[in-house]
């Protein structure tokens, strides 16, 4: 029987240098000061390598709590969450003539226990980048050099003559003012009743008792018909069970009970999930021609790129100091999660999207066709599993998936443990779900999901928004945490053969984030990184090249998509690889991005579009409160042509907060506030000066309070941003 464990792997040591033989007394004297200086510098160090083995263990299979007045480890992240991250601008870049050469050079330094990343610190900026993503692919056009990253004291993510795309400073003071840095809950401090025990030999579990008790469980069960198909669960009877109980196959999630004497009251309660093999499970070819990568998609909701660095700190120096690579211009393509995981998942628009796999609708979901179902058709083990069943992405007023979508689901475990568990709020958000935080069952599910399909070919999708959705401080709560699953996935060999996209669907899109001159960006730049194992980097370096040369071009939802289909095919040349159907001109982003692509080319609407040079108009010129009278009218047409929106009041255009020209275009960004509600709406829209007008049809427009409580009254999800009841 073997209990999964976190260890931290260790870093390389470095080796003293060979020196050459003294030629006088002195010169060897010197010497060997120097290598007894030496030795003990290597001793302290061997101390704090034994350190790091012995770290706490980490088993998805069991709660994982850290003890009251619990620090940070040092020994926890390979260097000090104070160092100066560092960038490269562009305009230091060089061309070269073998950039394949330079690429193998790097490749040959890595370390053969965990991927080292060969560091060129330039000067103080902002990130740490790979000393191979310094090279622009052969193809760059030479003026690319001329568009500095950094001009003038001014940052970008992407400068190009098609996209100016700031970027803000994650620790400027008016955001240090109200950022609050959260701890770690423990959500329960008592002894653990009950240890999951997993067997990695024959991927089965054992309900170990860990003190004098009775006890037993009932199975979670989905339990659901027709339109409620996806928001019910039932429990089975309490089965009682005995020390080192085999848990049954069929048994995918479970509530324990256990009493101690004299047994009669309910002394813990704790809620369990299991992922067993398939019984068809098709083991992954070991030659290389024919193997495949398995692939793991690691999200959560409404976190910026600027954003993670603020409040993930040891997050952002693990992904900055590995092989995970950035694209920074990855900008998203809608208001919401739906859209954007849409245009992962299927390649769809919002607008197909809602047409093509009605939502709304019994078994709408289920007849769409979501990127697992093809990689399914390979023979792939599926999963899907996200927290706070309310407001999930695919039932959040749609009706969900009538049957389960992929082999593994979350949703009954999430729907059982948020109803028979004590909730602990915070933030309104439900972060405690009886004795662990509620992201942990989902991330918990995704470590014993990879787990036991390590020797097969998996896809996985893991998704949480109980601790980012709300306030964008509470993911600092979650730092240390994030970095552990990482490094138990590392640990248990899955980054071995599994590209992993660790990303989120887009920024903070209300609250007092938002409000700040850095908002519009903030919003539009969700964060996203890759992490491709050693095989693929070396059979196929000129993908990731391409990956490398792509960091500070601009990406879209699409476009990973478009990767996700490329991965099923990587043998396939460029030009025959599938294309999605919301944008033909978006491609995998192992193939390289146009340095002058533009929105538009990208898939993105100009609203969405965080490529913002902008010129301020004033707001007392009459343009501007005509175009802002207009849109308000625009809003209550809009809501009043709904059914069942009939108690929404009619807005009335209280103050005109901005409004901004975008380039020499047509096209301005207003900012107002209506009334009642104080409700405060952004919004592009195109003017034509002649006619003094606005277009007639609904533009794309922003949210930037929150109005769940205020639209409760709507029953119409299109229309609920704009509902004051």
């Amino acid at each position: 029987m073997t209990k999964i464990k976190y260890e931290l792997v260790p870093s390389e040591e470095q080796e003293p240098n060979e020196m050459k033989k003294p030629l006088n007394c002195i010169v060897k004297i010197l010497f060997v000061v120097l290598a007894l200086f030496t030795l003990v510098i290597y001793t302290l160090s061997g101390a704090n390598n034994s350190l790091k083995s012995n770290a706490d263990p980490f088993s998805p299979w069991k709660s994982m709590r850290l003890p009251l007045g619990w620090t940070n480890n040092p020994g926890d992240l390979s260097s000090p969450l104070d160092a100066k991250h560092t960038t490269r601008s562009l305009s230091t870049v060089k061309q070269t003539e073998s950039t394949e050469a330079t690429y193998s050079k790097v490749t040959d330094t890595e370390s053969t226990t965990e991927d080292q990343t060969e560091i060129t610190t330039i000067a103080h900026t902002d990130e740490v980048v790979e000393s191979s993503t310094s090279l622009p692919a052969s193809g760059a056009p030479k003026t690319e050099t001329l568009y500095a990253l950094e001009e003038n004291g001014k940052k970008y993510f992407v400068n190009s003559p098609q996209c100016q795309m700031s970027h803000p400073n994650p620790f400027a003071s008016n955001i240090q003012h109200i950022y609050k840095k959260h701890s770690y809950i423990v959500c329960d401090k008592s002894r653990d009743m009950i240890t999951v025990n997993y067997n990695v030999t024959d991927s089965t579990y054992r309900l170990h008792k860990n003190e004098n008790s009775s006890c037993c469980f009932k199975q979670i069960l989905r339990a659901g018909t027709s339109a409620n198909a996806d928001h019910k669960y039932k429990l089975g009877p309490c089965v009682k069970f005995q020390q080192d109980f085999l848990v049954p196959t069929e048994v995918s999630a479970m509530i324990t009970y256990c009493r101690r004497p004299p047994f009669d009251k309910v002394s813990q309660k704790d809620a369990f999930s299991f992922v067993h093999p398939r019984k068809d499970q098709i083991k992954n070819p070991t030659t290389l021609h024919r193997r495949r990568p398995s692939v793991l998609l690691w999200g959560i909701d409404s976190i910026s790129r600027m954003n993670l660095e603020l409040t993930m700190p040891r997050m952002f120096e693990y992904l900055n100091n590995q092989h995970w690579f950035e694209l920074q211009g990855y900008n998203k393509m809608g208001d919401n999660t739906f859209p954007n995981l849409m245009a992962v998942l299927t390649g769809f628009n919002k607008t197909y999207a809602n047409a093509r796999c009605h939502p709304e609708k019994v078994r709408g979901l289920d007849a769409c066709p979501f990127i697992w179902k093809d990689f399914k058709d390979k023979g792939y083990t599926t999963a899907f599993a996200e927290d706070w069943s309310k407001f999930s992405t695919f039932d959040y007023s749609s009706r969900g998936f009538f049957n389960p979508p992929t082999d593994v689901y979350g949703r009954p475990l999430v729907l059982a443990v948020e109803k028979e568990l004590t909730t602990f709020q915070r933030g309104q958000m439900p972060y405690c779900l009886g004795r662990k935080p509620a992201s942990e069952y989902i991330y918990d599910m995704g470590v014993q999901f990879t787990m036991v399909n390590r020797n097969s070919t998996f896809f996985g999708m893991f998704w949480t928004n109980t601790f980012s959705h709300n306030d964008f401080s509470m993911p600092s709560a979650m730092d240390e945490r994030m970095v552990k699953y990482m490094r138990t996935l590392d640990k248990n060999g899955i980054m071995d053969n599994t590209i992993i996209i660790f990303f989120s669907d887009h920024g903070t899109r209300f609250g007092p984030l938002r409000n700040l001159d850095s908002g519009f960006v903030e919003e539009r730049l969700p964060f996203i990184y890759i992490r491709v194992p050693r095989w693929i980097r070396e059979k196929y370096p000129k993908l990731l090249r391409n990956l490398q040369m792509n960091k500070n071009r601009l990406t879209s939802p699409y476009d990973i998509h478009a990767t996700l289909r490329h991965i099923l095919e990587l043998d396939t040349p460029k030009d025959k690889l599938p294309r999605p159907d919301g944008c033909s001109s978006c491609h995998s982003v192992f193939e390289e991005v146009d340095w002058s692509r533009n929105c538009s080319q990208a898939g993105i609407e100009e609203h969405w579009c965080a490529c913002n040079s902008f010129s301020d108009v004033p707001t007392t010129d009459p343009s501007a409160r005509s175009m802002s009278t207009q849109l308000v009218e625009a809003i209550n047409k809009y809501v009043a042509s709904k059914k069942g929106t009939e108690r929404c009041s009619r807005l009335k255009l209280n103050r005109i907060s901005s409004v901004q020209r975008r380039g020499s275009s047509n096209r301005y960004l207003i900012q107002l506030k209506a009334q009642p509600g104080d409700a405060l709406f952004e919004a592009t829209v195109d003017w034509d000066a002649s006619a003094q007008r606005i277009p007639a049809q609904m533009p794309s427009i922003s949210r930037l309070d929150t109005y769940a409580a205020k639209s409760r009254c709507s029953s119409v999800k299109e229309t609920k941003k704009y509902c004051i009841c």
